[in-house]
């Protein structure tokens, strides 16, 4: 997957994350001052193996190139930032469960957790999620069909894809290096006489 196609992945991301405010995305003093308490903090909800987890998933939707990578970034602690203190008890746990479900499809193709298979195996799993993503975001009866039912690898993978993208862009380094276009474009003559 090149990161033009990662990119296009992104929409729904809002309905995707309910209980996270999009207003960081304005703010980028916010985002900066989240990223640093991310980056200062230990981890407080996800344990080493769940971390190790999020960092690789994360690692293979946007390695380091010639931009810098999830990894450098500090994606898998501005995860568990928000799991601690931006989510609502029910959607952590059910995220949980979703970083469960995928290790455990994991172990059953390679007998081995995410975070320890080997990176073809890693890659494979990846690309097998990826591939079982909806097109559109669910609607919000959709939504709460699905909240009802068990956390599964697929929907665990695509909270997880969504939680990846908005800590990697809200990062300092990616805001100024890489979305550095302007607001509005080119030039606004309004009202001008002819």
């Amino acid at each position: 997957m090149d990161r033009r196609e990662f990119l296009g992945s992104l929409a729904g991301i809002s309905a995707l994350l309910p209980g996270l405010s999009l207003l960081p995305l304005r703010e980028p003093s916010f985002t900066a001052a989240l990223h640093a308490r991310a980056a200062a903090a230990g981890l407080r909800t996800l344990n080493p193996e769940q971390d190790a987890a999020v960092t690789c998933i994360a690692e293979i939707l946007l390695p380091q190139t010639d931009t810098v990578g999830a990894t450098q970034v500090g994606v898998s602690r501005f995860i568990d930032l928000l799991l601690t203190e931006s989510m609502l008890e029910r959607d952590r746990a059910r995220f949980l469960e979703g970083l469960a479900a995928i290790d455990a499809r994991s172990r059953s193709l390679g007998g081995a957790p995410v975070a320890a298979a080997s990176r073809q195996d890693q890659e494979s799993l990846i690309r097998s999620l990826d591939g079982q993503l909806p097109q559109f975001p669910p609607t919000r009866a959709e939504r709460a069909l699905l909240d009802r039912q068990a956390m599964t690898a697929e929907r665990g993978y695509e909270l997880l894809k969504h939680l990846v993208v908005f800590a990697y862009f809200t990062s300092e380094p990616v805001a100024k290096d890489l979305i550095n276009a302007p607001i509005i474009p080119g030039r606004y003559d309004g009202c001008v006489s002819v």
